[in-house]
């Protein structure tokens, strides 16, 4: 896999992983991170560059609807910025997009449900795969999206509901793991999954019809928060009470499952690192 690649957001959860992983398959890898500029604006480096992974973006979904302009900026604008770059040397793209459909319809959610965006964040995401999109219609450049749901493993901000739900239950002066609402179940997929499917969108396959295409990428199945603290408390051989606040949000989605079938069959792949192993692969790092 002997290839110059560049990847945005190289400095963050997925994509410290994601680069090495390159480098580990023989990618000649060039790395940008916001302190080498504005994504929505920057010269981007490699004209050697074949192919691209687009993972840079304002990501704290609260943040965007008291400040949305600046993810629309970061969102949209930045993969404007990148899709020329890919145009103008002739580059494949990889855009690392959301769960982007809304309230679900069926599960599991195909690629076919109906999108719909529950926040701003998840519109800039929409608007980012519609950018890449009309690039691909127009300008031939090859683009596959790849729509993670919940994605967790070692490295992911504190702020998320998995390491939180880590430190209650390692922590010594914790009592018990306390859950702000423990019926919405959501579907986990652990990071190593992920950059194995990543990898696998520089291969042609995942370039369909006019140079297009979008994979789910989760694991199949959901859990709920109380599940997931008691595999967790097992995982880490301690006994404590998991509580539930009974904080009911707005609008909140009880189920999220997504259908993975699409990318075993064109990519063959499929998670290996199940939930209980990647738990216990988070306690040994903390």
């Amino acid at each position: 896999m002997s290839k110059t690649v560049l990847v945005t957001g190289a400095s963050g959860f997925i994509g410290r992983p994601l680069s090495e992983g390159l480098e580990q398959a023989g990618c000649t890898v060039i790395r940008h991170s916001s302190a080498d500029g504005d994504i929505a604006s920057c010269a981007l480096p490699g004209s050697e560059v074949k192919h691209v992974y687009h993972l840079a973006a304002r990501t704290f979904v609260p943040d965007s609807w008291s400040e949305p302009l600046p993810y629309y900026a970061t969102n949209v604008l930045g993969t404007v910025n990148v899709a020329e770059f890919c145009r103008r040397h002739g580059a494949s793209l990889t855009l690392l997009s959301s769960y982007v459909y809304g309230r679900p319809r069926f599960l599991p959610i195909s690629e076919e449900h109906p999108v719909a965006a529950f926040n701003p964040y998840g519109h800039t995401k929409l608007l980012a795969e519609e950018v890449c999109r009309y690039y691909a219609q127009q300008f031939g450049i090859q683009v596959t999206i790849i729509r993670p749901f919940n994605i967790y493993g070692p490295g992911q901000a504190e702020s998320f509901l998995i390491p939180t739900l880590l430190r209650q239950a390692l922590d010594p002066d914790v009592s018990e793991i306390s859950i702000a609402d423990d019926r919405p179940k959501r579907d986990y997929l652990f990071i190593d999954d992920l950059i194995d499917l990543l990898l696998r969108t520089m291969t042609p396959q995942g370039f369909a019809a006019f140079g297009f295409d979008a994979f789910n990428a989760g694991s199949g199945c959901s859990v709920n928060p109380r599940e997931l603290a008691q595999m967790i408390l097992r995982a880490a051989g301690v006994e404590k009470p998991v509580v539930s606040r009974g904080e009911v949000r707005t609008d909140e989605v009880l189920d999220t499952v997504a259908d993975i079938g699409k990318a075993k069959r064109i990519f063959g792949w499929q998670p290996r690192v199940s939930l209980e192993e990647g738990l216990r692969r988070m306690i040994q790092v903390r």
